[in-house]
């Protein structure tokens, strides 16, 4: 792989590793799917690289003796592994990608269930709507002034 893409899997790493910092204390159940697709694309990605290294060095013999039929023969094979464990690979991801939206929404929907569970702190002077005003002149939702100019 090239140095970008690298850089993009360093990265990928470590944003992971700040996403799974973030929900350690009790990890939900879309958080464990993550971190275990997390390590199924780690581990394809591994396999991927080590795949990779045979087939370098399996044209590097080729072009030192092109001769021999079986290297050949094992470039066709080493080949078409790489293609399958790419095809693994970038389904493991994408299975991680899924696994992280399905954990930020449910992030989403626990950081709504808490501001909807915090209690409002009420004026105790007034009472009903203007209760919930911490000034006289603020405005609560859905209040709106005429601001039409003519």
């Amino acid at each position: 792989m090239n140095r970008y893409a690298r850089i993009a899997c360093a990265f990928f790493a470590v944003a992971v590793a700040a996403l799974f910092a973030g929900c350690t204390s009790h990890p939900s159940p879309q958080q464990t799917m993550v971190d275990d697709r997390y390590m199924m694309y780690k581990e394809t990605y591994r396999a991927y690289k080590e795949a990779e290294e045979r087939y370098l060095n399996l044209l590097f013999n080729i072009e030192r003796m092109p001769e021999e039929e079986e290297l050949w023969i094992m470039k066709r094979e080493q080949m078409q592994e790489l293609i399958q464990l790419r095809d693994l690979m970038l389904q493991a991801r994408g299975e991680l990608d899924d696994a992280m939206k399905d954990w930020e929404t449910h992030l989403m929907e626990v950081q709504s269930e808490v501001k909807k569970a915090q209690i409002q702190q009420y004026n105790p002077n007034f009472k009903g709507r203007d209760g919930q005003r911490t000034s006289p002149g603020q405005l609560l939702p859905g209040e709106v002034p005429n601001t039409r100019r003519r």
